[in-house]
């Protein structure tokens, strides 16, 4: 296999880079807005509560529930992203390498 030139090298890193940084937005966002929903939840079972609609809902554990599903969802989505990355870099440096091959 040649060695890659030295411009791509660069480019690789950036690109890895930017998919780094795509994925963290990604997972800050998903966390943000499973954690949101969750503490919506949390409040509409509490005034339903208040109101004599329903028996309430112990806040410790709502909520904890609620932060193990944003933790989970967004580091999937998270991954689902970076791995799309890492498949566009390598798809990339794959091709190429065989275009080099042909000159």
């Amino acid at each position: 296999m040649p060695a890659i030139p030295r411009l791509s090298r660069t480019i690789e890193r950036r690109l890895l880079i930017l998919w780094f940084a795509l994925a963290f937005v990604v997972w800050n966002g998903v966390y943000d807005m499973r954690m949101h929903d969750t503490v919506r939840g949390y409040l509409l079972e509490t005034a339903e509560a208040r109101a004599g609609l329903s028996r309430g809902v112990d806040m410790r554990q709502y909520l904890h529930r609620g932060f193990v599903d944003a933790l989970a969802f967004s580091t999937a989505w998270s991954a689902g992203v970076l791995l799309a990355g890492l498949a566009t870099i390598y798809t990339c440096r794959r091709y190429a390498s065989a275009d080099s091959r042909l000159e």
